[in-house]
């Protein structure tokens, strides 16, 4: 039986609409991504980090977390200590501003998983334990595998490349040394993994495209962003 004009035209709205449809969603995860990175980067201060880990994949085995040269965390547990454990610092006299730009969101036509680069520059204020005060620019980027925990976009695998850290009255060709602040090294929590990648800005440094970008892909590709091509 031939199809009517009017049975086309019915066939080609919905076939529309569907993709209409598609793209929509697309866009709200988007946003979505986004504002879960927003509100990451809202909670990077000294009094607020600690709750970081509510914004991870806590229901996702393989749930990890790289920041510079710290090594690797897996797991929910050890995403918990982190931010409650390794990642804190003393309250008083430090402040951390990160900011994002220039960021590429790529989520799969499957729409269960997304990829994410973001620049971030930012400034930092620290004490250490000699009551001894530092100004700090602290510029990197962001790599970040996303996933859908019931519905909700969740952080899956988080790495955050140093660009370069410098003093605030030098350039940021010079090495930038902390004397005194050893509670990055103390941490209680040992990495499950070493670190994968760390090269910040020297003058006898080639820069590398790091994080990747992101291509768009159809299903989780096992090209991870955060911990590289091997997921």
């Amino acid at each position: 039986m031939a199809i009517s004009e009017s049975e086309k035209a019915i066939k080609k709205l919905e076939s529309k609409i569907a993709e209409l449809e598609d793209r929509i969603a697309r866009q709200e995860d988007i946003e979505e991504v986004r504002n879960l990175m927003g509100k990451y980067e809202v909670w990077h201060v000294p009094n607020k980090v600690t709750d970081t880990w509510q914004l991870f994949a806590m229901k996702t085995p393989d749930v990890s977390a790289e920041i510079a040269d710290w090594g690797v965390y897996v797991g929910p547990e050890k995403i918990k200590r982190f931010y409650n454990e390794v990642h804190r610092v003393p309250y008083k006299g430090t402040m951390h501003e990160h900011y994002l730009t220039t960021y590429v969101i790529q989520v799969a036509k499957d729409g269960k998983t997304a990829k994410g680069v973001f620049f971030s520059p930012g400034h930092e204020s620290w004490k250490n334990k000699k009551d001894e005060r530092f100004a700090t620019w602290v510029w990197g980027k962001y790599g970040v595998d996303f996933i859908k925990e019931e519905g909700v976009w969740k952080i899956w695998h988080l790495h955050w490349y140093t660009s370069m850290r410098s003093d605030f009255y030098k350039s940021w060709q010079e090495p930038c040394f902390i004397p005194g602040l050893e509670f990055e090294q103390e941490a209680k929590v040992p990495a499950d993994l070493p670190t994968t990648y760390h090269k910040p800005y020297g003058l006898n440094t080639e820069m590398d495209v790091v994080p990747p970008y992101p291509e768009p892909y159809e299903t989780w590709d096992e090209f991870s962003v955060a911990r590289g091509p091997k997921g």
